[in-house]
């Protein structure tokens, strides 16, 4: 995490960030989205990363807990850090103030588990289960973006976690990956 060299540029414009008010007293922010960070982010200070190591950790423990709850709270499953788009939480305009890798030159894209990928395939054998899909083959788009995921908790989960959570069934003896070819891609079998 680093101070902004050009806050306007590196900021995300989906946050209604608010400075301390008049009497300093530092105030919640909601995002455009409604998520409401809490008044420690509007603390200048904690966008750099701090040099004691008992305070970093518990920076970056607070840190986490923002972005799970940020990521749950607007479903969010992967950031890039370098994209000037990367998420509300990592900007804040009101104190020019924005998060980023350190050291900064390594990789930028982080897969956000919000739930574990044991907890994705529970819940995704859960709904299998209940909706008597046990023994049917279904595509990874079908899971994810068809029809039936519209009111799933698990709809627009990435293939890269889809699959992650569907190789927990597969060692739970649950499912079992098909390979797709062409268009068809590829799939898993629920048993």
């Amino acid at each position: 995490m680093s101070r902004a060299a050009d806050p306007a540029a590196s900021a995300s414009a989906s946050a209604s960030a608010s400075a301390p008010a008049p009497d300093g007293a530092l105030r919640p922010t909601t995002t455009a989205s409604g998520y409401r960070l809490p008044a420690l982010w509007s603390f200048p200070p904690f966008f750099t990363l701090q040099p004691n190591p008992s305070t970093l950790a518990h920076q970056l423990k607070l840190w986490t807990e923002i972005v799970l709850g940020w990521a749950r709270h607007d479903r969010v499953f992967a950031v890039n850090a370098d994209s000037p788009d990367a998420g509300a939480v990592f900007a804040n305009r009101a104190i020019g103030r924005h998060a980023s890798p350190e050291p900064p030159k390594q990789a930028s894209s982080y897969l956000i588990f919000w739930r574990k990928p044991e907890e994705w395939g529970q819940i995704i054998y859960d709904w299998v289960s209940d909706n008597g899909l046990t023994g049917t083959i279904m595509t990874f788009y079908d899971l994810t973006d068809g029809d039936l995921a519209e009111t799933t908790e698990f709809r627009g989960l990435p293939d890269t976690l889809l699959r992650r959570s569907l190789d927990t069934l597969v060692k739970r003896g649950k499912a079992q990956l098909l390979r797709g070819e062409g268009e068809a891609g590829d799939g898993v079998r629920f048993l």
